[in-house]
């Protein structure tokens, strides 16, 4: 699965490695630190069939999955009129768009994102919901809106059900899509299958906590079969890495998806998997030296740096930061939503405030 197909205008030319062979070089430039809270916030549509969600970048298109791991490190920052605006009518915004399968499909604009619009395929239908999950779990601890969970709890049990329970396969894993767009692609991805565990996580402690129980264990039970089936199948011992999903034998060497896929098990906090971490922070680090400045990709990943910071790797944390910065002010459009929220997630990881 690419998780890169979407369009953003702005960063056509970088990715014909105009920031990749600058990326050195630039870091010694001294720009502003980004405020990922207002950065955010700037790119929520205020109008339209669409007012509530947001463009992944300026000029930009819809793609939720990237939104959700956009706004989600941003709620412990918004006060509840925040909470209000930019989480819950997002979220109201999203259930109403759900097809009757209880997938969702992306948006392409033509122009103006008040105007002539295409339904595009999702690159997944796991991780929406798995995303969308631990983002609703999240904002009702915030905002305490138990009215809210109320009148959407059946809606939100049915998109976990047929997204996620329904698309478990018989190794544990989870596919990346329903039926019938399974036929194409039934593969369980590591880096879907963390963020799929996490969703599972927050929101079996989300019905435990309003007292469903038996649902809660439901759901709570498909997160531990995940990480059996990581353990048994998915760390390969000869190199001491994960491999990237089920499909694939052994720990690869690309950069996307073989050596990003190594922090995902310790971003999303899969704690049965703690015993790996040192293992696949090594393997990364060893195959592809250097990526704190972003000498591989165009896009910053900032995900890894969010992982440096968990483990105490301040240095390299530090140099991605200035990295992101940098592209953020040298080429907006590949420092999207999703890079700024994990970007976010850094900054409060090393400012010692708790990432949830």
């Amino acid at each position: 699965m690419k998780r890169r197909q979407f369009l953003v205008s702005s960063s056509v030319l970088a990715l014909n490695g105009v920031l990749l062979g600058s990326s050195k070089e630039s870091l010694s430039q001294s720009v502003a630190a980004i405020d990922p809270v207002a950065e955010i916030k700037k790119l929520r549509i205020a109008s339209g069939t669409f007012a509530g969600a947001y463009l992944i970048a300026p000029a930009g298109r819809i793609n939720w999955y990237f939104t959700n791991l956009g706004i989600l490190p941003i709620i412990q920052y918004l006060n509840a009129a925040d909470l209000d605006l930019y989480i819950r009518t997002y979220l109201d915004l999203y259930l109403r768009r759900l097809e009757p399968n209880s997938s969702i499909q992306d948006i392409n604009f033509s122009g103006a994102p008040t105007g002539a619009f295409q339904l595009v395929l999702a690159d997944s239908d796991d991780s929406y919901a798995a995303t969308t999950l631990s983002i609703v779990a999240r904002y009702l601890r915030a905002s305490q809106n138990w009215t809210w969970w109320d009148a959407n709890k059946v809606k939100l049990k049915t998109m976990a059900y047929r997204n996620l329970a329904m698309a478990m396969k018989s190794n544990g894993m989870s596919s990346v899509f329903q039926a019938p767009r399974n036929r194409a692609n039934s593969l369980g991805y590591l880096m879907d299958n963390c963020e799929v565990y996490r969703g599972l996580r927050d929101y079996a402690a989300l019905l435990r906590e309003r007292g469903e129980t038996i649902d809660g264990n439901y759901y709570n039970a498909f997160a531990t079969r995940i990480t059996d089936r990581i353990k048994l199948s998915l760390f390969d011992t000869t190199r001491s890495g994960f491999i990237p999903s089920d499909g694939d034998n052994r720990a690869g060497i690309a950069f996307y998806a073989d050596t990003t896929c190594q922090v995902f098990p310790q971003a999303f906090g899969l704690s049965e998997l703690s015993a790996y971490f040192d293992k696949a922070w090594a393997y990364l680090n060893k195959t592809t030296p250097g990526w704190e400045d972003g000498r591989y990709d165009a896009y910053p990943w900032a995900v890894l740096g969010f992982v440096a910071a968990r483990r105490g790797a301040t240095a390299q944390a530090q140099t991605q930061m200035r990295m992101v910065e940098n592209r953020f002010a040298g080429d907006r459009g590949v420092v999207t939503i999703n890079e700024l929220g994990f970007y976010q997630r850094t900054k409060s990881v090393m400012a010692g405030r708790t990432d949830t």
